[in-house]
């Protein structure tokens, strides 16, 4: 069966959260430890020359929001700005674990201040199409919330009413850009892994509340999410990824479904071969009926590890050397060339 090659999308790791280090806070941002914030342009020229049609930047709450009703502006205009030079689709990070130090994350004033963030970007940038309103939020649930290994660091059994206030922001947040861009894209992405591990209704229920599905107080509703994003990494295979794809299509029946982040472990393989094997998984699930239309590598230059920010790791299409200099991980653009030319992606 044949189907529409996918379109080849890139993600530039751009979390950033606080976590402890030597008993201090530390705050891991990856834009600055990969040099994205000094490698902006020479970056999207490197997506520009695998043929990518956009790319998953980010926002950098913590950066951009510098107090209440405060913005500064000069990241996000050179991101804008470099994405209308190399001609590349932006799909915006508004939120990517981390938020600003002045805010309580729990308090009942969280929401407004996330809206007010989303309505300020989508007043300042018409040109931003695509949003992600928040990256992995399930992923900031089990981090955050339960094994307090992240701000706000609680340790909770039950991490029930954190999940429900991250949903009350990506909910006003949703709104508002809604509000002020009808015809904007919103894209949710979450994990999605082995059903053996975490079951389907735990990696679904943010998206769920967010469409309304549960939890209805919270106010989600289905215009808040027009794309489900699913991101996968190395799991048990219990069941396989193509099927996993599948279950999502019956769950969400409606929507359109997007890969929207995956790459190899960093040790133990070469990329090449997690990049074939997602892209056999996808087309499996496609010939299934799965509709996936977006392919995305993340990161697309290698990013540093969550608990020793000084270990690179080799998951991206590029590598780093030590003055920043982006090289090519093994044959990962000559692969990205060769499924191009077999029609598996656009």
């Amino acid at each position: 069966m044949s189907h529409p090659p996918m379109e080849l999308w890139a993600f530039l790791e751009n979390s950033d959260f606080l976590r402890r280090k030597n008993g201090e806070l530390y705050r891991q941002d990856e834009v600055q430890l990969i040099r994205h914030d000094q490698f902006l342009e020479t970056d999207y020229q490197l997506m520009v020359d695998i043929g990518c049609i956009g790319i998953r930047d980010a926002a950098r709450w913590y950066v951009t929001h510098t107090a209440p009703d405060t913005f500064d502006w000069t990241w996000l205009d050179r991101v804008v700005a470099a994405a209308e030079k190399y001609k590349l689709t932006l799909y915006i990070d508004l939120w990517h674990y981390g938020y600003p130090e002045w805010l309580d994350i729990m308090s009942p004033e969280a929401p407004a201040h996330f809206a007010a963030f989303a309505t300020a970007i989508a007043e300042r940038y018409p040109s931003i199409t695509h949003w992600c309103i928040c990256n992995e939020p399930t992923l900031l649930v089990e981090r955050g919330g339960q094994l307090g290994e992240w701000q706000p660091f609680l340790t909770l059994k039950d991490p029930a009413e954190f999940r429900r206030q991250i949903c009350r922001c990506i909910i006003a947040a949703s709104q508002a850009v809604r509000n002020l861009r009808p015809d904007a894209l919103l894209i949710l992405p979450d994990p999605w892994h082995a059903t053996d591990v975490f079951s389907e209704d735990h990696q679904a229920a943010v998206i769920d509340t967010v469409l309304g599905l549960r939890d209805a107080d919270l106010g989600g509703s289905s215009d808040l999410i027009d794309i489900i994003g699913l991101n996968h990494y190395r799991d048990s295979t219990l069941p396989p990824l193509h099927k996993l794809f599948l279950n999502a299509k019956t769950r969400w029946p409606d929507k359109p479904l997007w890969f929207t982040e995956t790459s190899g472990p960093p040790v133990g393989w070469q990329q090449t071969e997690w990049f074939w094997w997602m892209l056999a998984e996808t087309r499996l699930a496609n010939n299934e009926g799965a509709d996936i239309s977006a392919f995305t590598w993340a990161p697309a230059i290698s990013m540093y590890d969550w608990v020793d920010e000084t270990l690179h790791l080799a998951n991206g299409i590029w590598i780093l050397e030590a003055d920043g200099k982006r090289v090519p991980n093994g044959k990962m653009p000559e692969a990205i060339a060769l499924a191009r030319s077999y029609g598996y992606i656009k």
